[in-house]
């Protein structure tokens, strides 16, 4: 959650959040107007830093893998979420095999996806599509990534309709 030009934006870790707890949300929204009313978020301990690490790694080996593969767009991690979507629907208009750092900006909604995949699928684009792609170290899916990829996806499908 986040406030943008003087606007509420949700992500889909707010998603999240809401269906585990109500009260959560009213928490998060509280920290984001008076961040000094509430407690300091906690310091990632030693292990947390090394699974986040490991993923970061993982995230970049894939990146590897995929330029291996074919041509990947990668969206700057500079700039306003306007220009980093719109540098994402035009990477997606151009017909890129693999977007890396996709952003999605549809108010209320914003978030980040780790790759876009073409997919020959004909959509309003052309005669493909996209699909989300997420990196995560884990065995088995966690209902919040599938949630996040759900959202995201819902967020692509409509790229994929209007651009």
């Amino acid at each position: 959650m986040r406030i943008y030009h003087d606007s509420l934006l949700h992500a889909a870790s707010d998603l999240n959040a809401f269906l585990g707890c109500p009260h959560a949300v009213a928490f998060n929204f509280q920290k984001l107007r008076h961040p000094s009313s509430l407690p300091a978020r906690a310091v990632d301990d030693e292990s947390m830093v090394l699974i986040q690490d490991a993923g970061h790694a993982h995230e970049a080996n894939y990146l590897i893998q995929l330029k291996l593969l074919g041509d990947v767009a990668e969206i700057s991690t500079d700039g306003s979420l306007e220009q980093r979507a719109a540098a994402t629907a035009h990477a997606m208009r151009l017909g890129a095999q693999f977007i890396y750092q996709a952003t999605f900006f549809e108010p209320p909604w914003h978030g980040f996806a780790d790759f876009l995949r073409r997919v020959e699928t004909p959509s309003a684009l052309g005669p493909y599509s996209y699909e989300v792609i997420d990196t995560k170290l884990s065995r088995t899916p966690d209902p919040k990534h599938v949630m996040q990829l759900g959202l995201y996806s819902d967020i692509v499908r409509r790229q994929n309709i209007w651009h």
